[in-house]
């Protein structure tokens, strides 16, 4: 029994260590005005002791001044910062601490004592920074930057850029004027950038002093401006508006897991306010791909038909990623979403078709901003090893492989034959055409591909 109790106890502390916390960050907005408020704030977020705090803006209150900087933000946060110069303790000995800018530190000498105050990546202004499976990037989202503010600005360009190039799970952007939000300031259209279609999976934004939680086109937007300085009122929502609190300041702790990204928001009392599961952004392959057998080189349309497409990496063993059957349509294309595979990472696309030969693309492929596009009919080079046969213009993946062993041989012919033989018909492995009949056209076909030794070829 002991043995039993010891063994159940042994796969219960394995299954709970796999889903345990990547690592847990923090997250204030308009916090910086020294008090009670901030304080509290500050305690709060301490208690949960994380691994580093990202800002969302208004770090310095009222002006953003030399001669208050340390008082609002190294009085209660210089144990998170490194290098700290301040008169509140030694800080730390790495940076734990990555605000952004916002108006408020703006406001006396362009930004000059945040500026001096802080060491971050980049130009300091806007930068970007890794954390386990989050890449982060801190926006400037002032009128002031100097590489301007709208979608298509130098700043804009480089977020776009660099999201296209990131290979973390989660992908999260963070600035100080909120793209929606209704709050008094309200909506910033100036910063409704395209974020989505970039590839984020979020953004969070201040300057109103308010929490908010806001889902619109499916994509997540938070307003977190409750770090202390004080508290606004509410207009009218906003479309997509689904969480809405401002009756006492608090901070965001955010959790990140294997599967899943959670946001929680808590008041000062401690009081859970608000709780949101953020998953993965699907990944798209548009796929093109054509079999042999079903395709007309006449009317140019094939037999529509399900096959199954596997991602799988691109250095031995090609462990596979993920997989999705799909049905293809009748110009050969198809459209697959995979949960588990990430952008700017390459990967081979493997199809398998129930009586066709397993084809590998010629070299991997990565996904940018969440998308990718894959043709094997425009050239025979689009298949490892060249393994495509031209039908009229475009190349198509051999039929044949009915025993799906990687071979087409003679005991793929004999089992076309024997359905020949009794006239079968039906959904059937050996109709090579799609006519739901196996017959002597679908016996040269195969006959065909086994006398040149078609065989599957991989890296």
């Amino acid at each position: 029994m002991k043995i039993i109790t010891a063994l159940f106890l042994t796969l219960s502390l394995t299954f709970i260590s796999k889903a345990q916390t990547t690592f847990q960050f923090a997250i204030i907005g308009d916090y910086g005005k020294a008090g009670t408020n901030e304080l509290n704030v500050s305690n709060l977020v301490k208690s949960w002791n994380p691994e580093f705090i990202i800002t969302l803006g208004d770090n310095n209150y009222e002006l953003g001044e030399q001669s208050t900087i340390d008082t609002n933000i190294g009085k209660y946060y210089s144990q998170f910062i490194f290098p700290y110069t301040g008169s509140y303790g030694t800080g730390d000995t790495v940076n734990r601490f990555y605000p952004s800018l916002g108006n408020h530190d703006w406001y006396t000498d362009t930004a000059s004592a945040y500026l001096n105050y802080f060491s971050l990546p980049g130009n300091e202004r806007y930068y970007d920074f890794i954390k386990g499976n989050i890449h982060f990037f801190a926006i400037d989202s002032d009128p002031n930057e100097p590489d301007g503010v709208d979608s298509n600005s130098v700043q804009a360009l480089w977020l776009k850029n660099s999201l296209a190039a990131s290979s973390q799970k989660f992908n999260l952007v963070y600035f100080h004027h909120p793209p929606y939000s209704s709050g008094q300031h309200g909506n910033n259209p100036y910063m409704n950038w395209p974020f989505k279609r970039w590839g984020a999976d979020a953004v969070l934004a201040g300057h109103d002093h308010t929490y908010e939680r806001i889902i619109l086109n499916e994509f997540l937007y938070i307003v977190n401006g409750l770090g202390g300085k004080s508290i606004y009122t509410f207009n009218t929502p906003v479309t997509g508006s689904a969480v809405r609190y401002n009756n006492n300041y608090g901070a965001m702790l955010a959790k990140t897991y294997e599967d899943s990204l959670v946001f929680r928001f808590y008041t000062v009392t401690p009081t859970l306010r608000d709780y949101y599961k953020l998953l993965p952004a699907k990944k798209t392959l548009l796929l093109t791909s054509l079999i042999e057998g079903f395709y007309d080189s006449d009317s140019g349309l094939s037999v529509m038909d399900t096959i199954k497409v596997l991602l799988r990496k691109t250095v031995s063993p090609y462990e596979e990623v993920d997989s999705v059957i799909v049905l293809m349509s009748s110009s050969g294309t198809g459209t697959l979403e995979f949960n588990k595979a990430l952008n700017s990472t390459p990967y081979y696309v493997v199809v398998k078709h129930r009586n066709s030969i397993e084809t590998w693309s010629s070299s991997g492929n990565s996904f940018s901003a969440n998308n990718l596009s894959y043709d094997f009919t425009g050239a025979v080079s689009k298949a490892y090893g060249n393994n495509l046969k031209l039908k009229g213009s475009k190349y198509c993946i051999y039929s044949g492989d009915i025993n799906q062993d990687g071979y087409i041989d003679g005991s793929d012919v004999s089992l076309v034959d024997n359905d020949v033989l009794i006239s079968a018909s039906g959904y059937l492995n050996t109709d090579l055409s799609g006519d739901n009949f196996t017959d002597i056209n679908d016996l040269s076909l195969v006959d065909n591909n086994s006398f040149t030794s078609v065989i599957a070829v991989k890296p």
